[in-house]
């Protein structure tokens, strides 16, 4: 943030005001967000034409989380000085923080029109667009960002982000590398950078880089502890380990598969998970007890994070634990008959999660036009409705947990699905499924191909570009009616 400066237009702040707001700006980098507005505030009653002044209460109405009226003090910043380029750029940054990303563009479109070198702005320029979903508009700014400052790590670590985004892990690793040697106690980097080396099959170096994590800004209000000391792969015959499930439920449900191995070290195998997969890892061989999140803990020797399994056991690409570790619980069983005869293939479908790589039902439509195929609705919460609306079996009542989901699955020919725990379920039960793939997807499905080393029979359908999903929807439809087709031959035939 810069100083007080004087503004054009012929006023001419009070030195007084000047050296006030230069205070509340000392005031604002120590984070004594309150005192600095009430200086900001103190000066405009004085000085309503103090263009500066207006500014520096809006920064600490943004900090303090007022965000609205963050906006109307820099619109009367900018009525003063329509042509300062910081008034446009905090625009875009309370707009970014109010989610309004496309008004936030626009904010610092106008602020780089005005300085067009302005390296902040550059760079949450690009930060705006890779959230919006568009890397590869993100990568422009953020290239003059790093070009104006080269050895900057936050440049060099958002730059790497963007790259990975766009497909190019290998061009991220040296900017990663770089960032690391001019900070390397900076967790953020490492963890990041663990992302784009297991993208690439890297994964001697990734599992190391992943430990990272619990030091990361992702972990910083987990406060996780471990109730034992942590196993690091020694001798376990005769010794108790609980597994500590931590992320969300894909990551528990494809690094549950490290249990038979460890059950054959010798040890018996607890597992602390969320309640949902509670009565699905109690049924796997080798888990002694699935234990719910919150309720006490038996005696135990040593505990691991779930996700520090690969570094223990030294995962390389050859030599990944079978997904197909999952059973059924034997009750109870879903209302659905046992595919028989002639009855016509069935396909579950789910479109929707908790992150950008939902799509919306009325985007599946070209899967439901063609024949000999029964859809099931796998869509648990209030978008079941539209699939009762459009003729599907709706199962959103009867999936209470992981394991009635998986008891209908068990059923059906086919899953397909986003990237989402239903993937990773599938994948574990041995089902055929068909993933769609973000255009930014996540480490574990590669930058390309069609298949994955973690459930090698799973098929991958990728978008091209982010936020259009017709393209892969088209290719899947045109796949699902050849393997209709297939189904039915197969039928006949036996």
């Amino acid at each position: 943030m810069n100083a007080p400066h004087t503004p054009s237009g012929g006023h001419t702040p009070d030195r007084h005001h000047m050296l006030a707001l230069m205070h509340a700006l000392e005031w604002l980098k120590a984070g004594q967000f309150t005192r600095a507005e009430g200086v900001g505030l103190r000066v405009v009653e004085a000085d309503p034409g103090n263009a500066d002044a207006h500014f520096v209460s809006a920064v600490a109405a943004y900090e303090l989380g007022h965000h609205r009226v963050a906006l109307e003090r820099l619109d009367c910043a900018i009525d003063l000085q329509p042509k300062t380029a910081e008034f446009y750029a905090q625009r875009g940054v309370v707009l970014n923080a109010m989610a309004c990303r496309d008004a936030a563009v626009k904010e610092f479109c106008r602020a780089l029109e005005l300085s067009p070198s302005d390296v902040p702005t550059l760079a949450n320029l690009a930060r705006v667009l890779l959230k919006m979903g568009d890397p590869h508009q993100a990568y422009r700014p953020m290239r003059r960002a790093l070009a104006l400052q080269p050895d900057n790590p936050e440049l060099l670590g958002d730059m790497a982000v963007i790259l990975v985004a766009c497909r190019q892990p290998s061009a991220a690793l040296p900017l990663y590398e770089q960032a690391i040697r001019l900070v390397p106690g900076d967790a953020d980097l490492h963890c990041n950078y663990s992302r784009a080396l297991l993208m690439l099959g890297q994964y001697t170096q990734g599992w190391r880089e992943n430990e990272w994590r619990w030091r990361s800004s992702h972990y910083r209000n987990v406060g996780f502890n471990l109730p034992a000391p942590e196993w690091d792969g020694c001798p376990v015959e005769g010794k108790t380990i609980l597994i500590v499930c931590e992320q969300g439920f894909g990551d528990a449900l494809q690094f549950i598969r490290y249990v038979p191995w460890m059950r054959q070290q010798g040890a018996t195998v607890l597992v602390q998970c969320r309640p949902e997969l509670v009565r699905l890892f109690q049924a796997i061989h080798g888990v002694e007890r699935a234990i719910p999140l919150g309720e006490p803990l038996p005696e135990i020797d040593l505990a691991i994070p779930l996700l520090s399994l690969p570094l223990v056991h030294g995962t390389r690409i050859d030599t990944i634990p079978a997904a197909r570790c999952l059973t059924l619980p034997a009750e109870p069983a879903p209302p659905m008959s046992i595919r028989q005869g002639n009855m016509p293939m069935r396909v579950g479908v789910v479109w929707s999660g908790n992150s950008q790589r939902s799509l919306r039902f009325e985007d599946l439509a070209p899967l439901f036009k063609g024949s000999g195929i029964e859809f099931h609705a796998l869509q648990p919460g209030p978008e079941s409705q539209k699939a009762r609306d459009s003729g599907l079996i709706d199962w959103s009542g009867w999936l209470t947990d992981f394991a009635a989901t998986a008891a209908v699955m068990s059923r059906l020919d086919l899953v397909i699905t986003i990237d989402t725990a239903s993937a990773h379920l599938a994948g574990s039960l041995g089902i055929p499924v068909w993933v769609l793939i973000h255009a930014t997807a996540d480490w574990r499905w590669s930058a390309t191909g069609e298949r994955t080393p973690w459930y090698p029979e799973t098929r991958l359908f990728r978008q091209e570009q982010s936020g259009h999903w017709g393209g892969v929807i088209g290719r899947v439809s045109r796949a699902l009616q050849r393997h209709a087709v297939l189904y039915r031959e197969e039928r006949r035939a036996g």
